[in-house]
């Protein structure tokens, strides 16, 4: 034997040795026989290649040696224990990370945030380590298995076929004019009554999905806006907007950001059109690990919607 192949074992049975200074109470103690104990003691030096405990008579003591060896076996067997426990812990669910990718409407919904909010009060150990990234990334990066689970709204892309996709939250396209529209006293407002105005629209060039559901409402309702201006994001839209640069469609959470130069209207159209909704999305055999699995039960439980697939 080398000292590369000492056990935690061994280390256990020469710190018990070293404690009681004596074999055949060491071995009563560790509820083994005698012989065995001397012989791993004896391997354990050999391994070694030092003498670890001084033979006088019927008594033995430590070398400088085995005074040296002694500390160290006792913070190796302290360190091992606290990796025994940090292995419990991810086996219990309470301690590990958890990769989310969102996009940045997620979190405007109270259902969501109560959750997040509540999973990390009670599971203080389980860093949750947040990408605020469009649904496409999201969806290329879970395939890829660089994200445990996605905060998306419905995407053109596909799911993949070993992920499960569900509805965990709903809210509708509104359109959004700046204080002041001729509108302003309308309950809801047909599109075309806007299509010849100014008009903020999502970043094309990021291609969100919430870029592509505007995109495919105003295609449905067979009109074509007069984009004047660009945003990234929908606060930023919604910035322009109060700022008296255009009109704009964005998705009702939005309302959250408290904006006092800009109105909020239902679109009057086939509400069909303009149901939105926020998905849950990952891999099957993220369940198998218990801290993922108990934020997905988290985010299901308190969503407000039924479970169910999409």
């Amino acid at each position: 034997m080398d000292a590369n192949r000492i056990s935690l074992r061994q280390l256990h049975y020469f710190i018990t040795v070293a404690e009681e200074l004596h074999f055949r109470r060491a071995a009563k103690r560790l509820k083994i026989s005698q012989p065995p104990l001397t012989q791993r003691i004896k391997d354990m030096e050999r391994g070694l290649g030092v003498e670890l405990f001084r033979r006088l008579g019927g008594r033995i003591e430590l070398t400088d040696a085995g005074r040296i060896v002694l500390k160290s076996a006792r913070d190796v067997l302290t360190q091992a224990e606290g990796l025994r426990e940090v292995a419990q812990r991810v086996a219990r669910g309470e301690y590990g990370k958890i990769r989310i990718g969102l996009t940045m409407t997620a979190l405007f919904f109270d259902s969501i945030r109560q959750a997040m909010r509540s999973f990390q009060q009670e599971h203080p150990g389980v860093a949750l380590e947040l990408m605020l990234i469009t649904s496409g990334t999201a969806l290329a990066m879970l395939r890829e298995r660089k994200l445990d689970l996605c905060l998306i709204r419905a995407f053109p892309g596909e799911v993949p076929p070993d992920c499960e996709n569900i509805v965990i939250a709903r809210d509708g396209l509104m359109l959004v004019l700046p204080a002041g529209h001729k509108l302003a006293d309308r309950r809801r407002v047909r599109l075309s009554a806007i299509v010849d105005e100014n008009y903020v629209s999502l970043s094309a060039r990021r291609g969100t999905a919430m870029y592509h559901q505007v995109t495919d409402l105003w295609d449905k309702s067979g009109l074509k806006p007069r984009i004047t201006q660009e945003a990234d994001n929908g606060p930023a839209v919604l910035a322009l907007v109060a700022a008296g640069f255009g009109n704009a469609v964005l998705p009702s959470v939005l309302q959250a950001i408290r904006f006092d130069h800009v109105l909020w209207k239902k679109i009057d159209t086939d509400d069909r059109w303009t149901n939105s909704s926020m998905n849950l999305v990952y891999h099957g055999d993220t369940l198998a690990e218990r801290a993922a699995a108990r934020l997905v039960e988290y985010l299901r439980q308190r969503s407000g919607e039924a479970p169910r697939s999409v």
